[in-house]
This record gives C-alpha cells, sequence and structure tokens, in this order.
C-alpha cells in the first residue's frame, strides 16, 4: 500500500522504473534507427552526421585585376545584396542553367573598375583549408568577361 505525502499518493517504483524506460529508450532511438527514419519530430539531424568528402566547391565570381591578381566582389554587385547565401544562390543557378555567360556581363556591367571578371568553379581541399592551405585543387572558368561591360 502506497503511503502519501503531501496529501496525494506517492509515486510507485514501477510507474518510476517504467517512465525512465520510456525516456531512455526516446533518447537512445535516434542512434540505433535507420538512417532512412529520420524526419520529424525524431530527427538526428544526419545532414551533419555523415561524412564529407575530402573536397569542397563552391560557385563564386570574382575580377582579375590588371595584374592577373584575383580580386573578391562585393556581395552587392554580385547579386544585388548583402546576404551571401542569396549571392552565392545566384551564380549557382546561373551556373545550373547554362546562363553564366549572362550573369558575368551583368556583373561586368556594374564594375568601373578595370580587368576581367570570372565565374568560377573552386575546389578546395577541406582540411588543407584550415591547415593554411587557400590554393584549390581545382578551378573551372565558367564564363570570362571585361569588367566595365563588354566582352
Amino acid at each position: 500500500m502506497a503511503s502519501r505525502a503531501y496529501g496525494g499518493d506517492v509515486i510507485r517504483p514501477r510507474t518510476i522504473a517504467a517512465t525512465s524506460i520510456v525516456a531512455l529508450a526516446a533518447l537512445a532511438y535516434p542512434a540505433v534507427a535507420p538512417a532512412e527514419l529520420d524526419s520529424l519530430p525524431m530527427s538526428n539531424y544526419p545532414m551533419f552526421a555523415h561524412p564529407r568528402g575530402e573536397v569542397t566547391r563552391f560557385d563564386v565570381v570574382v575580377v582579375l585585376d590588371d595584374a592577373g591578381q584575383e580580386q573578391p566582389l562585393d556581395l552587392r554587385v554580385i547579386g544585388g545584396t548583402d546576404q551571401p547565401i542569396q549571392a552565392a544562390e545566384t551564380v549557382q543557378q546561373a551556373i545550373r542553367r547554362g546562363e553564366a555567360d549572362e550573369l558575368c556581363e551583368e556583373i561586368a556591367d556594374r564594375l568601373d573598375s578595370t580587368g576581367r571578371v570570372q565565374v568560377v568553379t573552386v575546389a578546395y581541399d577541406a582540411v588543407g583549408w584550415y591547415e593554411g592551405d587557400r590554393t584549390p585543387v581545382r578551378r573551372d572558368v565558367r564564363a570570362e568577361c571585361d569588367a566595365g561591360g563588354g566582352t
């Protein structure tokens, strides 16, 4: 027979044990569940948990100055925004659609400087990048045009 504490029933040991088992099972489930079952409301965020490749690609727009040095462009020049993800998506979509030449011309028209605008896909060794090696392992020019408008 359960005793009373503070005017109510005391929780029985079996209830505590059953509740603990259910809570532990819910916590352990994401670690043992098949990856294809990952979805709301029980998600273990597999996009952060699976191995990544050693090489990471980026679609970018740069300008080569008269000395041939690569200079980054302001986000507003690239995509008309100060949001990095939106600017990156502008470049990625142009490449995907086969419109890199048009994007290059649009950006070139916004520049007052001389040089060459390039729409480029660069690939870096991800670990090497964080160790200080900023040399791309691959660099593919998707489009190129003269800065200040015109090809």
